[in-house]
């Protein structure tokens, strides 16, 4: 089976929800946007979510509560910077 992700596309959530199985955003926190990820978590779909500069002390207990799966990467957007923080 193949799986479809909607990637740092907010604006198209209402339109585009029905046809992606999952959401994958980096720094909503940051931009204060993660509110419009609500859609693929009511839908009971996941959301990838992941923060480069703020710390999981600034970021996991808001994105928790909001159902998103987070983790903290490396500033420098390193995919071999280890470790990366998950929030739970």
């Amino acid at each position: 089976m193949l799986a479809v992700g909607l990637k740092n596309d907010l604006g198209q959530v209402p339109d585009l929800i029905g046809s992606f199985d999952f959401a994958i955003n980096e720094e909503c926190v940051t931009y204060d946007e993660c509110g419009r990820l609500r859609p693929f978590v009511r839908a009971g779909k996941p959301v990838f979510h992941v923060e480069y500069a703020n710390s999981p002390s600034a970021f996991c207990a808001m994105t928790e509560r909001l159902g998103l799966n987070s983790i903290k990467k490396a500033r420098d957007f390193s995919l071999f910077a280890l470790p990366y923080v998950p929030c739970s």
